[in-house]
């Protein structure tokens, strides 16, 4: 598959999740919920894994420290995501989370020691503000709360991001992949051992297993491979605007399945914020470019 199919299906993917993780928080709690997914991307990764002795990878000293804490990282950001859906809508939720590209912003910022530009200040404005008026709206409905969960989870994604930075170019897309699913239930396994203790919800039902399916197949296997295949194949500046287009296709599914009435307050919400979000990515990237021209020439 070329990067760019691989990308145009991880972002159609990408826009089900929110969908996804609502209809399984009716019938899951949501850390069970999301490391049975993660249980399920697993198994459907494992044949390949067992090849090219990629497990061995997995688990060596070497890549296993950045592993771990990517899968510590994105487990826990699945886990909270997953459960704000029983407050909040799945277009909410997926608009909401553009704030992402403000972590990385500014992680950037920090990392080459530079204070932000008025450019990026406006940028970050406009997110903010597409995002501030989905949250106000909420402010009179139990939406809120999940909103402001959505809300917590960006840093944690920018922090797996920075770990998977530190792993070797050579790894491909499903040793990564295999990689930080399985970390991830490692380290989300006492969080769902306290929620079985303290009541969890966990149900049988053909709809309920269907949707947890769907969660390990889509969201915890094939959507990271086909990420990873992207993004070590094209400018990931190009595959990260494109991908932050999902939101639009969320609301348009959740419309179409009856989970959401599309807002005026929604619409201009995820126009700022997309706006916002695409010229801050664009901002963002640039000075990384910059950084790198300015480094030194080894001779």
């Amino acid at each position: 598959m070329s990067p760019i199919a691989a990308l145009v299906v991880d972002w159609a993917i990408t826009a089900l999740w929110p969908l996804i993780g609502a209809f399984g928080m009716a019938h899951f709690s949501g850390s069970l919920f999301a490391t049975a997914g993660l249980v399920v991307g697993l198994a459907a990764m494992s044949p390949w894994l067992l090849a090219k002795g990629r497990w061995r990878l997995v688990i060596s000293r070497d890549i296993a420290p950045s592993l771990a804490m990517m899968g510590l990282c994105s487990g826990a950001a699945t886990v909270i995501y997953i459960s704000a859906l029983a407050h909040t809508t799945p277009a909410n939720a997926a608009i909401v989370a553009q704030v992402e590209v403000l972590y990385s912003a500014a992680l950037t910022a920090w990392l080459l020691g530079e204070r932000p530009t008025l450019k990026l200040t406006l940028a970050a404005l406009l997110v903010m503000s597409g995002t501030g008026l989905v949250m106000l709206h909420d402010l009179s409905s139990p939406r809120w709360k999940g909103d402001l969960m959505i809300l917590c989870t960006p840093w944690l994604y920018q922090l797996s991001h920075i770990f998977a930075k530190r792993l070797p170019r050579g790894l491909d897309a499903l040793t990564l992949s295999g990689g930080r699913v399985f970390y991830g239930i490692l380290t989300m396994a006492p969080v769902c051992l306290w929620t079985l203790l303290h009541g969890g919800r966990w149900s049988w039902s053909p709809e309920a297993l269907g949707f947890l399916v769907l969660q390990g197949l889509l969201m915890s296997s094939l959507n990271f491979v086909l990420w990873y295949m992207a993004i070590r194949n094209m400018d990931l500046s190009k595959a990260t605007t494109f991908m932050l287009s999902y939101p639009a296709l969320t609301l348009v599914f959740s419309w179409a399945l009856g989970r959401d009435a599309i807002q005026g307050v929604q619409i201009v919400g995820l126009a700022c914020s997309f706006s916002g979000a695409v010229w801050t990515a664009r901002l963002t990237q640039e000075a990384r470019q910059h950084a790198a021209e300015a480094l030194p020439v080894a001779l």
